[in-house]
Protein backbone atom coordinates (compact mmCIF):
# COMPACT_ATOMS: atom_id res chain seq x y z
CA UNK A 1 0.00 0.00 0.00
CA UNK A 2 1.24 3.47 -1.16
CA UNK A 3 2.33 5.86 1.84
CA UNK A 4 3.13 9.74 1.73
CA UNK A 5 6.66 9.47 1.78
CA UNK A 6 5.89 6.67 -1.76
CA UNK A 7 4.29 9.37 -3.29
CA UNK A 8 6.56 12.06 -2.22
CA UNK A 9 9.13 9.90 -3.73
CA UNK A 10 7.74 9.15 -6.88
CA UNK A 11 6.98 12.79 -7.79
CA UNK A 12 10.73 13.32 -7.18
CA UNK A 13 11.64 10.58 -9.09
CA UNK A 14 9.43 12.13 -11.89
CA UNK A 15 11.57 14.74 -12.47
CA UNK A 16 14.68 13.19 -12.38
CA UNK A 17 15.75 13.73 -8.97
CA UNK A 18 18.95 11.97 -7.41
CA UNK A 19 17.47 12.67 -3.62
CA UNK A 20 14.87 10.44 -1.81
CA UNK A 21 13.49 11.27 1.38
CA UNK A 22 12.88 9.76 4.63
CA UNK A 23 10.16 12.04 5.95
CA UNK A 24 8.33 15.40 4.95
CA UNK A 25 6.12 15.22 7.90
CA UNK A 26 8.00 17.01 9.44
CA UNK A 27 10.59 17.32 7.48
CA UNK A 28 13.95 14.98 7.51
CA UNK A 29 15.66 18.22 7.22
CA UNK A 30 16.95 18.11 3.61
CA UNK A 31 15.77 20.54 0.97
CA UNK A 32 13.99 17.86 -0.90
CA UNK A 33 12.08 17.10 2.04
CA UNK A 34 11.11 20.81 3.49
CA UNK A 35 9.76 21.29 -0.37
CA UNK A 36 7.68 18.45 -0.19
CA UNK A 37 6.62 19.13 3.57
CA UNK A 38 5.50 22.92 2.14
CA UNK A 39 3.82 21.38 -1.02
CA UNK A 40 2.30 18.28 -0.25
CA UNK A 41 -1.13 19.74 1.41
CA UNK A 42 -1.75 22.47 -1.31
CA UNK A 43 -1.32 20.43 -3.69
CA UNK A 44 -3.11 17.73 -2.26
CA UNK A 45 -6.10 20.38 -1.38
CA UNK A 46 -6.05 21.74 -4.97
CA UNK A 47 -6.40 18.22 -6.39
CA UNK A 48 -8.84 17.64 -3.64
CA UNK A 49 -11.15 19.75 -5.25
CA UNK A 50 -10.37 19.59 -8.86
CA UNK A 51 -13.21 16.60 -9.73
CA UNK A 52 -15.91 14.80 -7.19
CA UNK A 53 -13.39 11.67 -6.56
CA UNK A 54 -15.08 8.89 -5.23
CA UNK A 55 -12.20 7.70 -3.12
CA UNK A 56 -12.35 11.09 -1.35
CA UNK A 57 -16.32 10.98 -1.03
CA UNK A 58 -18.05 11.30 2.43
CA UNK A 59 -21.85 11.77 3.83
CA UNK A 60 -22.35 12.77 7.29
CA UNK A 61 -25.60 13.92 9.09
CA UNK A 62 -25.15 17.81 8.76
CA UNK A 63 -25.49 19.78 12.43
CA UNK A 64 -27.98 21.86 12.72
CA UNK A 65 -26.91 25.69 13.70
CA UNK A 66 -30.15 28.04 12.69
CA UNK A 67 -33.98 27.28 11.84
CA UNK A 68 -36.20 29.61 10.48
CA UNK A 69 -39.39 30.65 12.79
CA UNK A 70 -41.96 27.91 11.90
CA UNK A 71 -40.06 25.38 11.16
CA UNK A 72 -40.41 21.95 13.33
CA UNK A 73 -36.68 22.82 15.06
CA UNK A 74 -37.89 26.09 15.76
CA UNK A 75 -41.54 26.69 15.90
CA UNK A 76 -41.61 30.61 17.54
CA UNK A 77 -37.76 31.58 16.42
CA UNK A 78 -36.73 31.48 19.81
CA UNK A 79 -35.26 28.10 20.50
CA UNK A 80 -32.47 28.34 17.73
CA UNK A 81 -31.02 31.57 16.06
CA UNK A 82 -32.82 32.28 12.57
CA UNK A 83 -30.47 31.77 9.34
CA UNK A 84 -30.75 34.65 6.41
CA UNK A 85 -33.65 34.59 4.46
CA UNK A 86 -35.14 32.89 2.19
CA UNK A 87 -33.10 29.71 3.62
CA UNK A 88 -34.49 27.66 6.62
CA UNK A 89 -31.50 25.97 7.67
CA UNK A 90 -27.98 26.94 8.66
CA UNK A 91 -25.37 24.15 8.99
CA UNK A 92 -22.40 23.50 10.05
CA UNK A 93 -19.65 23.34 7.21
CA UNK A 94 -18.17 19.84 7.49
CA UNK A 95 -14.51 20.80 9.29
CA UNK A 96 -12.81 17.72 6.41
CA UNK A 97 -14.60 19.58 3.76
CA UNK A 98 -12.38 19.85 0.52
CA UNK A 99 -15.63 20.33 -2.01
CA UNK A 100 -19.07 20.51 -0.61
CA UNK A 101 -21.41 18.61 -3.64
CA UNK A 102 -24.40 18.11 -2.51
CA UNK A 103 -27.16 17.68 0.08
CA UNK A 104 -29.68 15.13 0.53
CA UNK A 105 -32.38 14.80 3.38
CA UNK A 106 -31.93 11.99 5.49
CA UNK A 107 -34.42 9.17 6.15
CA UNK A 108 -37.36 9.78 8.59
CA UNK A 109 -36.89 6.59 10.86
CA UNK A 110 -39.69 4.23 9.84
CA UNK A 111 -41.67 6.90 7.80
CA UNK A 112 -40.38 4.39 4.18
CA UNK A 113 -40.04 7.38 1.37
CA UNK A 114 -42.18 9.88 2.91
CA UNK A 115 -40.72 13.47 3.72
CA UNK A 116 -40.65 14.85 7.10
CA UNK A 117 -43.73 16.85 8.14
CA UNK A 118 -42.86 20.84 8.31
CA UNK A 119 -45.42 23.59 9.22
CA UNK A 120 -43.69 25.65 5.98
CA UNK A 121 -43.58 24.70 2.59
CA UNK A 122 -40.59 22.32 2.18
CA UNK A 123 -40.67 21.46 -1.50
CA UNK A 124 -37.57 18.97 -1.50
CA UNK A 125 -38.14 15.62 -2.96
CA UNK A 126 -37.49 12.82 -0.81
CA UNK A 127 -34.89 10.61 -2.84
CA UNK A 128 -30.87 10.77 -3.16
CA UNK A 129 -30.30 13.16 -5.80
CA UNK A 130 -28.66 12.99 -9.41
CA UNK A 131 -29.73 15.92 -10.68
CA UNK A 132 -29.17 18.44 -8.10
CA UNK A 133 -32.58 18.99 -6.91
CA UNK A 134 -32.20 20.60 -3.38
CA UNK A 135 -30.29 24.14 -4.03
CA UNK A 136 -27.74 25.23 -1.12
CA UNK A 137 -25.34 27.97 -0.73
CA UNK A 138 -21.87 28.09 1.24
CA UNK A 139 -21.14 31.38 3.15
CA UNK A 140 -19.73 33.00 6.24
CA UNK A 141 -22.32 33.72 9.52
CA UNK A 142 -21.90 35.31 12.94
CA UNK A 143 -21.52 32.55 15.57
CA UNK A 144 -22.94 33.42 19.45
CA UNK A 145 -20.04 35.38 20.27
CA UNK A 146 -20.29 36.68 16.01
CA UNK A 147 -16.84 35.14 15.62
CA UNK A 148 -17.01 33.98 11.57
CA UNK A 149 -17.93 30.53 10.47
CA UNK A 150 -18.39 28.61 7.27
CA UNK A 151 -22.09 27.25 7.16
CA UNK A 152 -24.17 25.40 4.48
CA UNK A 153 -27.86 27.15 3.94
CA UNK A 154 -30.72 25.31 2.32
CA UNK A 155 -34.27 24.98 2.88
CA UNK A 156 -33.88 20.62 3.44
CA UNK A 157 -34.52 19.61 7.16
CA UNK A 158 -32.33 16.93 8.34
CA UNK A 159 -30.08 17.51 5.66
CA UNK A 160 -27.02 15.14 5.17
CA UNK A 161 -23.64 16.14 2.99
CA UNK A 162 -22.19 14.53 0.08
CA UNK A 163 -18.50 15.82 -0.57
CA UNK A 164 -15.11 15.44 -0.97
CA UNK A 165 -13.66 14.84 2.40
CA UNK A 166 -9.73 15.88 3.41
CA UNK A 167 -8.74 12.45 3.28
CA UNK A 168 -4.92 12.98 2.95
CA UNK A 169 -4.06 9.14 3.32
CA UNK A 170 -2.50 7.60 0.16
CA UNK A 171 -3.87 4.27 1.19
CA UNK A 172 -7.24 5.38 1.23
CA UNK A 173 -6.70 6.21 -2.75
CA UNK A 174 -7.67 5.27 -6.09
CA UNK A 175 -4.23 3.88 -7.91
CA UNK A 176 -5.15 6.74 -10.73
CA UNK A 177 -5.80 9.07 -8.25
CA UNK A 178 -2.12 8.41 -6.62
CA UNK A 179 -0.54 8.78 -9.98
CA UNK A 180 -2.35 12.30 -10.70
CA UNK A 181 -0.33 13.32 -7.19
CA UNK A 182 3.03 12.29 -8.44
CA UNK A 183 2.76 14.49 -11.15
CA UNK A 184 1.11 17.12 -9.53
CA UNK A 185 3.71 17.00 -7.02
CA UNK A 186 6.43 16.74 -9.46
CA UNK A 187 5.05 20.12 -11.61
CA UNK A 188 5.39 22.05 -8.53
CA UNK A 189 8.77 20.50 -7.47
CA UNK A 190 10.30 21.64 -11.22
CA UNK A 191 10.95 25.42 -10.01
CA UNK A 192 11.64 24.78 -6.52
CA UNK A 193 14.90 22.32 -7.21
CA UNK A 194 15.80 23.17 -10.39
CA UNK A 195 14.05 25.45 -12.57
CA UNK A 196 14.42 23.88 -15.59
CA UNK A 197 11.94 25.84 -17.42
CA UNK A 198 11.38 22.77 -20.31
CA UNK A 199 11.03 20.52 -18.02
CA UNK A 200 8.72 22.35 -15.98
CA UNK A 201 6.44 22.56 -19.18
CA UNK A 202 6.67 18.76 -19.66
CA UNK A 203 5.57 17.78 -15.94
CA UNK A 204 2.50 20.34 -16.04
CA UNK A 205 1.61 18.46 -19.33
CA UNK A 206 2.07 14.90 -17.56
CA UNK A 207 0.33 16.03 -14.54
CA UNK A 208 -2.77 17.22 -16.79
CA UNK A 209 -2.97 14.41 -18.21
CA UNK A 210 -2.52 12.29 -15.16
CA UNK A 211 -5.49 14.25 -13.93
CA UNK A 212 -7.70 13.28 -16.99
CA UNK A 213 -7.13 9.51 -17.19
CA UNK A 214 -8.03 9.75 -13.39
CA UNK A 215 -11.41 11.75 -13.64
CA UNK A 216 -12.07 9.53 -16.67
CA UNK A 217 -11.69 6.14 -15.20
CA UNK A 218 -13.38 7.71 -11.78
CA UNK A 219 -16.55 8.90 -14.00
CA UNK A 220 -16.47 5.34 -15.23
CA UNK A 221 -17.38 3.83 -11.67
CA UNK A 222 -19.93 6.48 -10.59
CA UNK A 223 -23.33 8.28 -11.81
CA UNK A 224 -21.96 9.94 -15.19
CA UNK A 225 -24.95 11.32 -16.86
CA UNK A 226 -27.82 13.62 -16.42
CA UNK A 227 -31.32 13.07 -18.01
CA UNK A 228 -32.55 16.23 -16.69
CA UNK A 229 -31.63 19.84 -15.95
CA UNK A 230 -34.16 21.38 -13.45
CA UNK A 231 -35.40 24.98 -14.46
CA UNK A 232 -33.77 26.44 -11.63
CA UNK A 233 -30.52 24.96 -12.15
CA UNK A 234 -31.18 26.35 -15.68
CA UNK A 235 -32.17 30.06 -14.14
CA UNK A 236 -28.72 29.69 -12.28
CA UNK A 237 -26.16 28.62 -15.04
CA UNK A 238 -27.90 31.57 -17.69
CA UNK A 239 -29.89 29.06 -19.26
CA UNK A 240 -27.00 27.35 -20.84
CA UNK A 241 -27.26 24.35 -19.15
CA UNK A 242 -23.71 24.16 -17.98
CA UNK A 243 -24.57 24.54 -14.38
CA UNK A 244 -22.12 25.85 -11.72
CA UNK A 245 -24.10 23.78 -8.80
CA UNK A 246 -22.32 20.72 -7.92
CA UNK A 247 -24.24 17.50 -7.93
CA UNK A 248 -22.91 13.51 -7.88
CA UNK A 249 -23.07 13.65 -11.52
CA UNK A 250 -22.45 16.72 -12.86
CA UNK A 251 -20.33 18.79 -10.72
CA UNK A 252 -18.04 19.45 -13.25
CA UNK A 253 -14.05 20.27 -12.74
CA UNK A 254 -11.87 22.87 -11.51
CA UNK A 255 -8.47 23.68 -13.08
CA UNK A 256 -5.30 22.82 -11.03
CA UNK A 257 -3.35 26.37 -11.46
CA UNK A 258 0.17 25.26 -12.33
CA UNK A 259 3.81 27.21 -12.16
CA UNK A 260 4.48 28.99 -15.58
CA UNK A 261 7.48 29.05 -17.25
CA UNK A 262 6.42 32.51 -18.76
CA UNK A 263 7.00 33.35 -14.79
CA UNK A 264 10.45 32.40 -14.46
CA UNK A 265 11.77 34.55 -17.36
CA UNK A 266 10.07 33.09 -20.88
Amino acid sequence: MATQIDIANRALLLVGARAQVSSINPSDGSVEGDTLSTLWTPTFESLGRSAPWNCLTKTITLTLLQAAKGTPENPLGVTLPVPPAPWLYAYAYPSDCLLFRFAIPSLPAGSGSSPPATTVNNSAGFWLPSQGQIPFAVTTLGDTNNSPILVVLTNQSQAQAVYNADISNPQIWDSLFQAAMVASLGAFLVPALNLNLALLDRSVKMAEEAIKRARAQDGNEGVTTMDHTPDWILARSGGDGFTRYSTNSFSGYTSMIWPDSGTYGY
